[in-house]
Formats: C-alpha cells, sequence, structure tokens
C-alpha cells in the first residue's frame, strides 16, 4: 500500500513539474498579434499586437483548457505567438457564437480544439471594444 502511495506521490509531482509543449512554446515567445475578422469573412478589422509579458501568459493560459470537438462554425480572428519575428505558434478562433467558442491550433502533428473560457470570450471582447487591459 505504501509503494503505491509513492509511487503515485511520484507521478503526481513529476507530472506537476512537466510543462506541456504549449506552455514551452508560450515561455518562449517575446510578442503577439491578434487579428479580428469581419463576421463570416477573411477581412481583418482590428489587429491588436503587444510585448507585454502579463499579456503573453494570460492568452497562452487560455490554451490549457478543456480539449472539445473541432466546431465547425467558422472562426473570429488569429493570434500568433513569435520569437525574435519568428512566428512559433498560430491559433484561430471563435468567440462571438455561443456554444461555438474555441481555440483551433497545431501542435505538432495533432490539431486541438480548446474550449474556450467565459474569460477567455471577455478578453476578446474588452480588445475588440479597443481596452488593451489585461
Amino acid at each position: 500500500m505504501r509503494l503505491l502511495l509513492f509511487l503515485g506521490l511520484v507521478v503526481l509531482v513529476s507530472s506537476c513539474n512537466n510543462s506541456s509543449s504549449t506552455n514551452k512554446i508560450i515561455d518562449d515567445c517575446d510578442s503577439i498579434i491578434i487579428t479580428f475578422n469581419a463576421p463570416n469573412s477573411d477581412s481583418i478589422i482590428k489587429v491588436v499586437s503587444t510585448s507585454e509579458s502579463k499579456a503573453i501568459k494570460k492568452l497562452g493560459g487560455f490554451l490549457n483548457g478543456k480539449e472539445t470537438e473541432q466546431f465547425k462554425c467558422g472562426y473570429d480572428g488569429n493570434f500568433i505567438f513569435y520569437k525574435n519575428g519568428k512566428q512559433l505558434l498560430p491559433v484561430i478562433f471563435k468567440y462571438t457564437e455561443q456554444g461555438c467558442e474555441h481555440f483551433l491550433f497545431d501542435m505538432g502533428d495533432n490539431v486541438k480544439s480548446m474550449a474556450m473560457t467565459s474569460e477567455a470570450k471577455n478578453f476578446f471582447t474588452s480588445l475588440m471594444e479597443g481596452k488593451d487591459w489585461y
């Protein structure tokens, strides 16, 4: 019994110390560009960029949510994590349609679709309205 408890504790501690691939990319990132599209279009209506680490970490944290299905309801825009001008991770998102809020990105050979939290939805709504607080 003690052996099982000890092994469980070792697994728990080691899993907490291992960052996900997404976290490693975000930790290396030095800037981000967010692009908002016109509804049902690829036309760009707003671009927001920042090199503020607080904003980058906040946005990156949204990608560590619950995995969900890959919705087929279009996208409201995208954001790209950069380091020294080199693209690290592009992410597309949908936040304006209830029941369809999510992020979609490619992690190696695996396309991930992550559910968007209400905090993330409010974040994008605020940016779209011109607020620049994070």
